[in-house]
């Protein structure tokens, strides 16, 4: 008796999921899948246990703790909103933050900076992942900036 193999392309039609997809839940090893030729293939029995895998019988593999303190898994994140006119001039404070990132990047650690601009209602965000401390200089920078000569609220 033969298994089946299916395609990338079988396997988006019968999962209503995206080539794409396919191909990243292979690659993470939520899928196996062999290569032929220049081609995944994946088999039935393998089909099966993707879609039934808490029911299939197997016991769920552990994965090896990657962390060791609180300091290695915490993660946090800060969104600015700024109402500004135009782009251009939410273009240069991203570059600004830009640029203060690259001057630091051994003490950021892992972080992670996105902008956007909505023209509609001319507001630019500003959104910030990385540890503790790196969101804490990325806020009191914003508050230095907020400040004005004479503003005494501290």
């Amino acid at each position: 008796m033969e298994n089946k193999l299916y395609s990338i392309s079988d396997l988006s039609k019968i999962l209503n999921l995206h080539q794409k997809t396919i191909l990243r839940f292979i690659h993470e090893g939520k899928i196996k899948a062999r290569k032929i030729g220049r081609t995944w293939r994946v088999s039935e029995d393998e089909l099966k246990a993707f879609c039934h895998g808490e029911l299939s019988g197997q016991p769920a593999p552990e994965l090896p703790v990657e962390y060791d303190t609180l300091k290695d898994r915490i993660s946090v994140s800060a969104v600015v909103e700024i109402n500004e006119q135009n782009s251009e001039e939410a273009s240069r404070i991203s570059n600004s933050m830009i640029a203060m990132l690259n001057c630091n990047r051994d003490s950021n650690g892992k972080s992670r900076f996105d902008f956007f601009y909505y023209p509609e209602i001319q507001k630019a965000k500003y959104v910030f992942y990385g540890t503790p401390n790196f969101i804490a200089r990325i806020i009191n920078t914003f508050d230095l900036l907020c400040k004005v000569k004479g503003d005494d609220d501290e």
